[in-house]
């Protein structure tokens, strides 16, 4: 899904952040959908266990607050079928670190959100919400 990116395609840009989550997805044998909206980065399914995955990624810009702010409103307003895990992809940059953290962990939790993490290689931190982290955890215990 080849996409031109003003600011360009280097850590910790958004070209990167959405080529890193582009093969995290498809190394994990996922189909990349086409867009159904305009401005969607991207949605994706797995064709064996049918977990669909949308997600919008941000990269540093020199407004880095307001397009975390305007990523959040875009995920919220296209958000239209439970059964889908939505996400926010970013780069690991402190400036995102902190916006993170002014988002409420019951926000968080009631609207199911989940952050990818990407780092300057590439790789892809996946951070649940809190109440998905308990269900793992207890599934572990009782296995």
């Amino acid at each position: 899904m080849s996409r031109s990116y003003k600011l360009g395609s280097e850590f910790p840009r958004e070209g990167f952040v959405q080529k890193s989550i582009e093969a995290f997805f498809v190394q994990r044998g996922f189909t990349l959908e086409p867009r159904k909206f305009a401005g969607i980065d991207l949605l994706c399914a797995h064709p064996t266990t049918g977990e669909r995955w949308h997600v919008e990624a941000k990269g540093v810009t020199s407004q880095t607050g307001l397009d975390f702010r305007t990523c959040i409103g875009q995920l919220v307003i296209r958000m239209s079928d439970q059964s889908v895990r939505h996400a926010i992809a970013i780069p690991n940059d402190p400036s995102f670190s902190a916006l993170i953290g002014q988002v409420s962990p019951w926000v968080v939790e009631r609207l199911g959100l989940h952050w990818l993490i990407v780092d300057q290689g590439g790789a892809v931190k996946v951070v649940e919400p809190p109440h998905l982290q308990h269900a793992e955890r207890s599934d572990t215990r009782n296995r």
